[in-house]
């Protein structure tokens, strides 16, 4: 009798949700057009968007271009999120960076920010030591023919010379342990990528490795005795900023000692 009246009752209907769900996943196992339609079928927008962001970079991680699949997303915002991804899985860099970048939108400024630094190499050879200068004038010019001209968050033609700088630092120290960081090394660049610049040769360098305690003012016998670069009194500034930075990094949010705080915590006898 329970056998009958369970063979009586009407199938069940899968819900909206489920088959969502089910044709996102299917759509991840598939490729190219097949993953397009199984992203069609799915209804609720934000899902539908994401299996085509997906599905898109997906393909680009593979080497193939699949910007034009980015059209099929629902919104203007999950279409410029999905150009974004596929041209930051190509490694677009140049013109074809420039154009391409301008199809991102809200996400232009960041992708063009992730091309620029793809580009390091060739800005290092097309600009010798000593025209670190115009390097960061022709970035900056660069971006702001695109009309990209946020530079007070992230300055990316300030970041990407003062990598440069510090390959070059790092390259010349590590054939003379005694080459120090000096003026001559910063000249004609802002004090704050003079400061970024050896503060990212020293992460290079030491790979963690600091002074300890990291102790405000940082004295170069401290520096030297750990193995790393010390620098000239002409840029003392510049580098006590950047081991600032450094010694607060090592200290977590606690604000790292200066010279004075130690010896009130640790008095001479």
């Amino acid at each position: 009798m329970i056998f009958l009246l369970l063979a009586c009752q009407p199938e069940v209907e899968p819900s909206e949700k489920w088959l969502n769900n089910r044709a996102y996943l299917q759509a991840t196992n598939a490729s190219g057009q097949e993953a397009l339609r199984l992203c069609g079928q799915i209804t609720e927008q934000e899902l539908k968007g994401e299996c085509v962001w997906f599905s898109a970079k997906k393909m680009a991680s593979q080497r193939q271009d699949s910007r034009q699949m980015c059209n099929a997303a629902p919104t203007e915002t999950w279409k410029q999120a999905c150009f974004f991804d596929v041209i930051d899985s190509l490694g677009m860099t140049g013109v074809q960076a420039d154009q391409a970048c301008a199809q991102t939108g809200e996400f232009q400024e960041r992708c063009m920010i992730h091309a620029i630094l793809r580009e390091e190499d060739q800005y290092t050879h097309l600009y010798p030591e000593g025209k670190e200068s115009e390097m960061m004038d022709a970035i900056r010019q660069r971006m702001e023919k695109l009309g990209v001209v946020k530079f007070t968050e992230e300055p990316i033609h300030q970041i990407l010379t003062a990598r440069v700088m510090a390959r070059r630092f790092e390259a010349r120290w590590r054939q003379n342990r005694g080459f120090v960081f000096s003026e001559r090394i910063c000249n004609g660049v802002p004090e704050q990528v003079c400061s970024d610049a050896y503060r990212i040769a020293i992460k290079q360098i030491g790979k963690g490795k600091l002074p300890n305690p990291c102790r405000l003012p940082v004295t170069t016998n401290s520096v030297e005795a750990v193995g790393l670069p010390i620098w000239s009194e002409g840029v003392e500034e510049s580098v006590q900023k950047a081991w600032k930075s450094l010694c607060r990094a090592s200290y977590g949010p606690q604000k790292p000692p200066d010279h004075a705080s130690s010896i009130r915590a640790n008095p001479v006898p």
